[in-house]
């Protein structure tokens, strides 16, 4: 079994507290954010209602945390987001949803200019 990470973050700022290893062991099992509240020694002391978590899927973001200086949690969506070096000092989409917004751009930009390309050939 495959279990991804958990990434625990403070509900005021986004800012990441800990983020629990990933597993991968026929033997492992899905904890609760009572369970890892109780057994990580960096979650204790917190209290349970400032905290939220993001639960990723096994080695989601797994690029983006190897390349980037800094990442949070943006509070309004829930949703991660990273400062790479060498970019923009502001908080970014991960790398996989930009690569693939430009995906989609240049299928609609391919599919306008073959729809151009069209209109001119047969005029």
């Amino acid at each position: 079994m495959q279990i991804g990470s958990k990434v625990y973050w403070r509900k005021s700022s986004g800012e990441v507290i800990f983020i629990t290893p990933e597993i991968e062991s026929p033997y492992a099992k899905e904890t609760t954010k009572e369970d890892d509240m109780g057994f990580y020694p960096q979650l204790k002391g917190y209290d349970p209602a400032q905290l939220e978590m993001l639960q990723l899927t096994y080695q989601q973001y797994l690029e983006d945390f190897q390349h980037a200086k800094s990442y949070i949690v943006n509070p309004e969506t829930g949703k991660m987001e990273f400062v790479y070096v060498d970019t923009k000092p502001e908080p970014q989409a991960p790398l996989a949803d930009q690569v693939s917004e430009l995906r989609t751009r240049q299928d609609s930009t391919e599919a306008a200019m073959l729809a151009l390309m069209d209109t001119t050939t047969t005029t």
